[in-house]
């Protein structure tokens, strides 16, 4: 326990005040998000110690939580502070997806990196290396890490803006001996003995899911952030692994964008409480309205994005040198 104290998380667009006596509490959310001792805030989340008050909706881990959205409001309570900290964190997030959510956002399963003049969007299913991509970029290539898989497109004031959940970046075995020279210590260890796994071949590590969790901090880098992509070249990489033995190929051209990304649209972050528990009670769209929006935000980056698909090694040169050859057909 601490005295109470106040900060500020700074979101981009929209800042949100936290008030709270528990520790635990301000170190979980200095891991995630850019703080501030001052300043304006649209929200404030209250995070107090104590049992949750009979009036208040409940977590899977007992945590109690009630928003007041006129008010712009949540406060929450839990006896856990380590299940208070993380609730507080999640609950801080809802207040950026509802900021999106008035701009008609949608979230695409897909990593992105954005450098001085491009960036580089990254979609594909588990697996498909989208992480690998885009530490490859964010670590030794001179990118920002802009996304992992929550991967955000909304519209304000008439600019199509890419942005991302602040969420723990789970790097699987193989790719964490991959970058392991350029990664601190993980945020959370999720299970695996890193030391086992130093004298096994490489390519029989990549086929184990157990992952350690990073932060975007813990890399060295800021989260979130809000690319403008007007003043960008966007290249978006509809991706899957090459086997080993084979020759690196060439991305090809994608005909059709938005039939392609379609089947990466995230709804069950809009729609699935047992993913995403709307901690900020917001107006929800309904599936149609949802999926309108993400065909519009879709179609407005299909519009002025070179979109290819890519069977790749894990590291983005030889996408970057084909893009200095000059593609066809490069917009």
């Amino acid at each position: 326990m601490i005295a109470e104290q106040r900060c500020v998380v700074d979101l981009g667009p929209v800042q949100v005040a936290v008030i709270t006596d528990v520790a635990d509490v301000i170190r979980c959310l200095a891991d995630f998000y850019p703080l501030r001792r001052n300043g304006e805030a649209q929200w404030a989340v209250e995070a107090h110690l104590g049992s949750p008050a009979a009036e208040m909706a409940l977590t899977p881990w007992k945590v109690g939580y009630h928003a007041d959205r006129g008010a712009r409001r949540v406060v929450i309570q839990a006896t856990n502070p380590r299940n208070l900290a993380a609730t507080t964190r999640k609950a801080v997030r809802e207040v950026l997806l509802d900021y999106c959510a008035t701009h008609h956002y949608t979230m695409l399963h897909a990593s992105a990196v954005v450098g001085d003049q491009n960036v580089i969007v990254v979609v594909g299913d588990e697996g498909s290396g989208k992480t690998t991509l885009a530490l490859d970029g964010a670590l030794g290539g001179g990118y920002r890490y802009l996304s992992n898989d929550h991967l955000i497109l909304y519209r304000p004031q008439g600019a199509l803006v890419a942005t991302s959940l602040p969420t723990p970046i789970p790097i699987k075995i193989g790719t964490y001996l991959d970058f392991a020279d350029l990664l601190g210590e993980p945020w959370e260890n999720g299970g695996p003995d890193i030391d086992s796994f130093r004298n096994i071949p490489r390519q029989q590590c990549y086929g184990y899911d157990r992952c350690l969790f990073y932060t975007y901090r813990g890399i060295g880098h800021t989260s979130p952030l809000h690319a403008e992509l007007a003043g960008l070249r966007v290249i978006v990489v509809l991706a899957d692994y090459a086997p080993a033995h084979a020759p690196a190929a060439d991305p090809t051209l994608v005909d059709d964008p938005v039939a392609a990304l379609w089947p990466h649209v995230r709804f069950e972050w809009e729609f699935n409480s047992e993913v995403n528990t709307h901690y900020v009670p917001r107006a929800q769209r309904s599936r149609s309205v949802y999926a309108r929006d993400s065909r519009e935000r879709l179609t407005e980056l299909g519009s002025r994005a070179l979109v290819v698909r890519w069977r790749h090694h894990g590291r983005l040169a030889p996408l970057l040198n084909w893009l200095q050859r000059g593609p066809g057909g490069a917009r």
